[in-house]
């Protein structure tokens, strides 16, 4: 059966990342919450006459954009907006205790990332709020000092009661697994060839169809945003390309419709 001239189209787009230079793909997302181009040109017009009315029209800076929201974050699309790789191994966190003392002592949830002082110790007021700070030594304890032993603080004998409560900040260490990505000042997002497969139907048949539109050359907006709140829908990642012209050429985009079942 030959494919539709006219159909509409409904469901999101599986969009694929080619690398321009290796020619491999990068990423393919397919969790799409929306997926679109957005076409647009500019029109100037020879006027004159009475009234000065139009006579004759010129087009110019004809423009596609291709505009994506994803419903989940992935990782190498953040390393494509940022220009930079995803890191997998330890990286040092920060963390955040409040700890029970009991005979002048009490323990860590994790083994800090570097020996000797933590980032911050204090005695943790009745309201959650920081109250004395305390100060490390390497030697005995003494009022106001602390002192650590693998995970466990060490206190001043009978200067923090039993059942009272302390507070520490300190760096530990991740598994080797941890994936990390660097935002840094000096590195943009580039250009990507870029394949949308959409799925259609046929207005007259009824029957669905594939579609498939190919973008040789886009480049990423570095522009995006995390949007994290308490209540509301889990955060959306936009991605928005501007679609180039080729070096050689005119052809800015393809779309092709086709009937799956009749490939070879």
């Amino acid at each position: 059966m030959a494919a539709p001239q006219q159909y509409a189209v409904r469901e999101v787009a599986l969009a694929t990342f080619y690398d321009i230079k290796t020619g491999k793909a990068r990423v393919q997302l397919q969790n799409l919450k929306t997926s679109g181009l957005e076409n647009s040109a500019e029109t100037v017009y020879a006027r004159g006459g009475r009234g000065n009315a139009k006579i004759v029209g010129f087009s110019s800076n004809r423009e596609t954009k291709v505009k994506l929201q994803d419903a989940l974050i992935t990782n190498e699309v953040l390393a494509m907006l940022t220009s930079s790789n995803v890191a997998v191994a330890s990286a040092n966190i920060y963390q955040r205790d409040e700890l029970v003392v009991h005979t002048n002592a009490a323990s860590l949830k994790f083994t800090p990332a570097a020996t000797g002082s933590l980032i911050s110790v204090y005695k943790l007021n009745a309201d959650g709020t920081h109250g004395t700070e305390l100060t490390y030594t390497a030697l005995t304890v003494s009022s106001g000092k602390y002192a650590i032993s693998g995970k466990t603080l060490s206190f001043f004998a009978s200067e923090i009661a039993d059942g009272a409560k302390v507070v520490a900040y300190y760096k530990t260490e991740t598994g080797q697994d941890a994936s990390s990505i660097t935002v840094s000042s000096d590195k943009f997002a580039g250009s990507f060839k870029i394949v949308l497969d959409c799925l259609v139907r046929d207005a007259y048949t009824k029957q669905d169809y594939a579609a498939q539109i190919v973008i040789n050359n886009a480049k990423l907006l570095d522009n995006f945003k995390f949007s994290m709140a308490s209540t509301g829908d889990p955060t959306m990642l936009d991605i928005e390309l501007d679609v180039l012209k080729p070096i050689s050429g005119n052809d800015m985009w393809t779309i092709t419709v086709y009937d799956e079942s009749q490939l070879s």
